[in-house]
């Protein structure tokens, strides 16, 4: 068994039982490479202070090196039997490369401002990586967006078909979604990117601890202002859950979509074979699981910001075990994040779209029943009136068996005399797209000026 951080209080070793309890490697082992620049920046800033002589700093700092290079790609999960944590393990093992000048580097801190400040390094990476990954997504979304072209498939409210829109508007609402999402993370970053190191266990430290020197070497923007705040709260990791999660349910109404749009029912898009699964059983299954497994995942992640909020809940200040629990969750939100990002860029990259099944469904034909409202409009019948006279049609057209499009004049004109023959023009779904005005709507000329701005943005 190593010997820990702590220990001189007590008269008997960690019974095994509590030891398996709360041991934590396996879980910060995540936390190794901050750890290492936390590591090398305290040692410097040691001899800066003139807390220790440069000459032992730079003792310390070899042997970091060579613990780190040692580590280095190893599973640190070998060490959980041995090591309370990732701190103690680099003490340790620094010990045993460097001996006793090594006991000098944990001078003027805690484990509780360290292990903070290595996760907000650790986060600020991830953070990085995930926004590489949304833009990913988005280019993909763009190009299946352009590949779209001219297709118009029916916009929907509350499933049901409600009104045309290119297909390209319907992927771009995605777009914008992630974009969102990215820039929620980027502001995210400001309450991230605070230094905690001198924080020590609660109260800050009598030595003179250069936090500027410690945050100019780690990239922290700013220091932390109080002491016990900076130990004991993880605001920002509920934040960046939450971001995570809103991010999630966009990409689970996404995977809805392709879902949907994969059915049989619509048949819109097929999937590459190398993006499908089949079945066990049913020798003719090619099923979505990709999107399947991204909808049911984002459950998985919200319940991660769940716990987050509740681990911390009825925590008195300041720092409390209870925050050991804080690092799985985010740990697992990031893996599944970033895998998911990838695996949907590369699926929508490789999607097919079904043009006959898509114009099969724009046979609907009260598809165009607000065209024909807004017809009556722009000819001075009061919106109410024309809502009414439309609904009526629509009403009548269900009972009777027959389309809107088959009507005769005649037929419309029993709902109103206002209606004349060019109502028969509007059964179109290219003039009706086409008929949109208003900024962000489906009209092809507006859903290009999207798709041009974000091929300058991406």
């Amino acid at each position: 068994m190593t010997k820990k951080l702590w220990g001189g209080r007590f008269k008997k070793g960690m019974h095994p039982a509590l030891q398996c309890f709360s041991y934590s490697l396996k879980t910060d082992k995540e936390l190794f490479e901050s750890e290492v620049l936390v590591n090398e920046a305290w040692a410097k800033m040691l001899a800066r202070t003139g807390i220790i002589t440069e000459k032992e700093s730079r003792a310390i700092r070899k042997g970091l090196a060579a613990v780190a290079k040692m580590l280095e790609g190893q599973d640190l999960s070998l060490y959980a039997d041995r090591y309370e944590d990732i701190h103690t393990l680099m003490q340790s093992e620094l010990e045993k490369k460097v001996g006793a000048v090594a006991k000098k580097l944990h001078t003027g801190r805690s484990r509780n401002d360290l292990v903070v400040t290595s996760t907000r390094i650790y986060l600020r990476g991830k953070v990085l990586v995930i926004q590489y990954e949304i833009q990913r997504l988005q280019k993909a979304l763009m190009t299946a967006a352009r590949r779209a072209h001219d297709l118009i498939v029916p916009g929907m409210t509350h499933l049901r078909k409600a009104q045309p829109v290119l297909l390209a508007h319907h992927l771009l609402a995605y777009v914008e979604m992630l974009e969102e999402d990215r820039l929620r993370l980027c502001d995210l970053m400001k309450r991230v990117n605070v230094m905690p190191m001198g924080a020590a266990a609660l109260a800050g430290s009598a030595l003179p601890i250069d936090q500027k020197f410690l945050a100019k070497e780690l990239g922290f923007e700013k220091i932390a202002a109080n002491s016990m705040a900076a130990v004991s709260d993880r605001g920002f990791l509920a934040e960046f859950l939450a971001d995570l999660s809103i991010l999630w349910m966009h990409l689970s109404r996404l995977a809805e979509d392709f879902i949907l749009w994969n059915s049989e029912a619509f048949g819109y898009v097929e999937l590459d074979d190398s993006f499908a699964t089949g079945s066990s059983l049913m020798p003719q299954k090619k099923n979505p699981d990709v999107f399947e497994l991204v909808r049911g995942r984002s459950g998985v992640v919200f319940g991660h910001l769940q716990a987050m909020l509740t681990i911390q809940k009825g925590l008195a200040l300041s720092y409390n075990r209870d925050l050991q629990e804080d690092k799985p969750g985010v740990f697992d939100a990031i893996h599944k994040t970033t895998i998911a990002l990838e695996v949907l860029s590369l699926t929508v990259d490789s999607l097919k779209w079904n043009k006959k099944n898509i114009l099969d469904s724009l046979e609907d034909d009260t598809l165009f029943a607000t065209d024909i409202l807004e017809y009556l409009v722009r000819k001075k019948v009061p919106f109410s009136e024309s809502h009414a006279i439309v609904g009526k049609a629509v009403r009548y057209a269900a009972d009777s068996g027959k389309k809107l499009r088959e009507f005769s004049l005649n037929d419309w004109k029993k709902f109103s005399a206002r209606i004349g023959a060019e109502v028969f023009d509007l059964f179109d779904a290219a003039a009706s797209v086409k008929g949109k005005k208003t900024i962000g709507s489906t009209h092809p000329d507006q859903v290009e000026k999207q798709l041009k701005r974000w091929e300058r943005c991406l």
